[in-house]
């Protein structure tokens, strides 16, 4: 497998913070009287802003969405600054064997671009990326938009890139961008009803490299 480029996922696929964020979700809908049970914030992994909005909002009508955000993004970022957020295993390796080979690489998620800069400056691996592309302002995966716009920065054919992701909508949106897709399971497991956008199940990152070799 020999890929044009690289298209990254971040959080639970490049940076180990799916597992954090759900209890600090939690606690920041706390924080406005909410009770946000772990099982519902799971749910909304890989989703963007205003899809995870209109989620929780089908539970709790009065939640101030703009406030729950603000709140996670500033608690996950300081945790970053601190060190608190490192990078999956085999990441580093992964990175360094591609910047070998001159594969250009992007960060496609669903975060915000200050959080996705902050968590990735923190682990010094910002400078491996052409683009950071954010689903802000896109529609959410499982829609493509996302992994196509990171296509488009790096001057890559969708049918030529691989997709690295953790999530159910994340390997989604990598199968409907026409792309070949990766899952290394973080939070959420995978499962046979996930083959049909799966062309690989690895246990980490540096499992990857074996088969840019192939």
């Amino acid at each position: 497998m020999k890929p044009q480029a690289v298209i990254f996922d971040m959080d639970g696929l490049l940076m180990d913070s799916e597992r954090i964020g759900l209890n600090v979700m939690h606690d920041c809908g706390a924080l406005q009287g909410y009770d946000i049970p772990i099982d519902m914030v799971r749910q909304t992994l890989g989703a963007n802003r205003q899809s995870s909005s209109d989620f929780y909002h089908q539970f709790f009508p009065d939640l101030d969405a703009d406030r729950l955000f603000l709140d996670f993004r500033t608690a996950m970022c300081d945790l970053a600054k601190r060190g608190g957020i490192p990078l999956k295993k085999g990441a580093r390796e992964l990175l360094d064997t591609l910047k070998a080979e001159g594969v250009p690489m992007a960060v496609a998620s669903s975060s915000g671009l200050p959080s996705i800069t902050t968590y990735l400056t923190s682990v010094d691996v910002i400078g491996y990326f052409e683009a950071l592309v954010t689903g802000n302002g896109l529609p959410s995966k499982p829609a493509p938009d996302v992994f196509l716009k990171a296509a488009a920065a790096l001057h890559a054919a969708p049918q030529n890139c691989l997709v690295l992701e953790d999530s159910v909508h994340g390997v989604q949106a990598g199968r409907n961008a026409g792309m070949t897709v990766i899952m290394v399971p973080d939070v959420i497991p995978y499962t046979e009803v996930l083959s049909p956008y799966v062309d690989y199940v690895l246990p980490d990152l540096a499992a990857v490299i074996p088969l840019l070799e192939k």
